[in-house]
């Protein structure tokens, strides 16, 4: 035999492992319609084979070798290499597993058909140590869907580098109450602005080339704050208001995917409910993605909601009532269900159509590797860490600040003190790294990141916890707190106080730490009682929370100075807060909820409809906390000059307009909030409801002529016959700073 013959049978042999996928067909062609390549692919394929591409797996690591590469979806490889490393996981690592799964994966298909890589990424890329940006309740704070879509660029990008293709993320469910433990994930309680928010960060996910899979569809949580509690709200609120984020997603931002929830709505589970799935998202809405559960959502049809004889009979109802693909490691009857008749296989063919379309628009058949070599120098780089400090510093939300006594000055303060649970601790909030955590190199404690910026000018104290709190306060000229809690996905809240946390006494001023589930020795700290010792002390007492959801301060909101809500800003947070405590940044963020006063008074939303009684309990006025919208700043705002056009006509864009002027002494943000209420219609509307918001930066008395459009959409409602219409007649349009203190007040007719 010659040379030229073992070549020909090395080629042969290699060609095997990826039988026809060698050969020119038409799916192959990256010059037509991914319409008539999906088809072609499709024709070929046998029952079994488009089983497999709706199935999907997930795989820790000691698990790994039993994964089946024949499957279509798979959580990625690199969210689980950093559980028990011995040393840090590099990007360059997790991309090199991620290119060996999906070649493992092409190879085992003998169409060449690439895996999707899925993972999470709700406020960075979760795969491994990506730059952490702040949660997404602190991104809404910001108020800034622009500044937001830059963040989301950033992730992106860090997802891209590793090969990572779909996100579960992002949360668009409304919460109108905060014991509900993902508050924290949300955009908070308002349609417009969660809206806003779930369209930004969607856009730049899918500009990007990775599928958002907004989620969870619809409402789950229900009474008391449960996740995954049953909703009881009727037709009616659901389309006002859960529903309309993710039609924003999905009409306006362009999603490709969704995420059916845990719950049920009026008695039927969202994954088998074909109303949500088909009728409202591909009838109404004309998504023409893919479906996904969430984590054994299916499963639960079965044995959580009963409403299944078996884990095969969930499996055929959810997947007949438009769910396509089960996650993470789902539909192992399917191929049985359609055997057996309870699936026709062009349900499987349509489902297919879906999946296969997002992988040839994802270009993954013709480009399915990532370049590892890059990966290094894309996730955390200089300008994505900087870009998180940017929205650090703009998420600074100012809720107290008696007699100016912030910002603090490094001249005057020559001892500072801390104190708290949280004040030497990076506190980032739930979804913010792989599985074993998030371990960035150089992202610093509130305590570090103070002592840095106050080096050679002041020292910076840190309490030991189980010494004395008002001695060491005592010797300190100004005090700060720093509280947090306990929330998450799984944690939540009956009690919305600062909670007694278990906390052990740090060998080193460096490693102080939160104590959970440990069997070392600890310290109940409580924390009520600390800032209660604090104020007493005489010092005076500055209160930082890092948190996603209301707090009950009423114990101590009138003993303490000042009040600054950090959120979770995310891995270079703590420097935003130094920052902001001292001047060098003024804070301009807003509150993205009604922050009650107690758990008594929840559910609390602004944007209520009128009573027919009244608004106040006998032991209560009902009024919150702090109202939707509110923030403070170090200068102050003047408005004026309201311009409105006295009428608008279907298809036109209102432009609202007005003047605002900084009439202060510093540089400062101020958020113009405009909010409308319907003076005459065939259903009860809300008192008022925000519908355009605008993040203005102006310099000491800088004057600038503000723009607010106000699209015609704006002021529809559902109707009796639950249609969406916008009706003609009187609206009034109110700006201001807050939901509760509104500045300008004009009227517009909508014919």
């Amino acid at each position: 035999m010659n040379n030229k013959f073992f070549i020909w049978i090395i080629i042969l042999f290699l060609g095997n492992l990826q039988g026809y996928a060698q050969q020119n067909y038409l799916y192959q062609d990256p010059s037509l319609p991914v319409k008539k390549r999906v088809d072609d692919l499709i024709d070929r394929m046998t029952l079994e084979e488009k089983v497999f591409q709706l199935r999907s797996q997930m795989k820790f690591m000691h698990e790994y070798n039993d994964r089946d590469f024949r499957v279509g979806n798979v959580r990625n490889i690199g969210h689980f290499m950093h559980r028990d490393a011995k040393e840090p996981v590099t990007a360059s690592a997790c991309a090199e597993a991620i290119n060996a799964d999906t070649r493992k994966s092409m190879e085992a298909s003998r169409w060449g058909i690439p895996v999707l890589q899925h993972g999470e990424a709700l406020h960075g890329a979760q795969w491994g140590s990506a730059t952490c940006f702040p949660q997404s309740i602190g991104m809404a704070a910001a108020f800034d869907d622009e500044f937001y879509f830059r963040v989301g660029q950033a992730v992106t990008k860090e997802l891209r580098a590793v090969g990572v293709r779909q996100v579960l993320a992002p949360v668009v469910n409304i919460s109108r109450d905060p014991r509900w433990g993902r508050t924290e994930e949300s955009y908070g309680e308002d349609v417009f602005l969660s809206s806003r928010m779930g369209v930004a960060y969607v856009k730049a996910l899918e500009q990007g080339g990775v599928i958002a899979t907004p989620k969870h569809f619809a409402d789950n949580y229900s009474d008391g704050g449960h996740d995954s509690y049953a909703s009881d709200n009727s037709w009616r609120v659901l389309r006002e208001t859960f529903l309309e984020p993710f039609r924003a997603c999905i009409v306006e931002g362009g999603a490709s995917s969704i995420m059916a929830a845990y719950n049920s709505i009026d008695g039927v589970p969202c994954h088998n409910n074909s109303v949500l799935l088909n009728d409202i998202l591909r009838g109404e809405w004309g998504f023409k993605g893919f479906v996904v559960s969430d984590y054994s959502g299916v499963n639960g049809v079965f044995k959580a909601h009963k409403v299944a004889e078996s884990f095969p009979d969930a499996q055929a109802q959810c997947f007949n009532a438009g769910l396509d693909v089960d996650l993470p490691r789902g539909y192992p009857d399917l191929l049985e269900q359609v055997q057996n008749g309870r699936i026709l296989e062009k349900q499987i063919d349509e489902s297919l159509r879906r999946v296969l379309a997002c992988k040839f628009d994802l270009g993954l058949f013709d480009d399915p590797f990532v370049d590892v070599a890059e990966a290094d120098q894309i996730v955390r780089c200089p300008d994505h860490k900087q870009l998180a400090l940017e929205a650090a510093r703009k998420v600074m939300t100012l809720l107290k600040n008696e007699n100016d006594i912030l910002p603090l000055s490094d001249s005057k303060i020559e001892r500072l003190g801390l104190f708290g649970p949280a004040a030497n601790v990076l506190s980032l909030g739930d979804y913010s790294g792989p599985y074993g955590g998030w371990k960035g190199d150089d992202a610093p404690t509130p305590y570090q990141a103070l002592v840095k910026r106050l080096e050679r000018k002041t020292e910076v104290v840190l309490h030991q916890p189980g010494t004395d709190v008002v001695s060491l306060a005592k010797t300190c000229d100004v005090v700060i707190f720093f509280g947090s809690i306990r929330e998450g996905e799984g944690h939540d809240r009956s009690l919305l106080a600062l909670p007694s946390k278990p906390v052990r006494a740090a060998k080193s001023l460096d490693n102080a730490m939160i104590v959970e589930d440990s069997e070392a020795p600890i310290i109940d700290l409580n924390q009520e009682k600390m800032i209660a010792e604090l104020a007493a002390s005489g010092t005076k007492t500055v209160v930082v929370l890092q948190n996603g959801s209301t707090v009950d301060v009423r114990n101590w909101i009138d003993k303490v100075d000042a009040l600054l809500e950090a959120w979770y800003p995310g891995e270079q947070g703590a420097i935003a807060i130094a920052e902001t405590l001292f001047g060098d940044n003024n804070p301009g963020g807003r509150l993205p909820f009604t922050w009650a006063r107690h758990a008594g008074q929840l559910p609390a939303y602004y944007n209520i409809k009128p009573s027919g009684r009244g608004y106040a309990y006998n032991d209560d006025d009902g009024k919150p906390m702090f109202p939707f919208g509110f923030g403070l700043s170090y200068t102050s705002f003047e408005y004026s000059n309201l311009v409105l056009p006295s009428e608008i006509k279907k298809d036109e864009i209102a432009e609202i307009r007005f003047t605002l002027k900084n009439t202060g002494k510093v540089r400062g943000d101020e958020v113009v909030q405009l909010y409308i209420h319907d003076e005459l219609a065939s259903v009860v509307r809300p008192v008022i409801e925000l519908k355009a918001f605008k993040r203005v930066t102006l310099n000491p008395g800088q004057s600038k002529e503000i723009v607010l459009p106000l699209p015609y959409r704006s002021f529809g409602l559902w109707n009796r016959d639950l249609e969406y219409v916008v009706e003609p007649g009187e609206f009034i349009v109110f700006i201001g700073k807050h939901a509760a203190d509104t500045k300008l007040e004009g009227v517009i007719t909508v014919l």
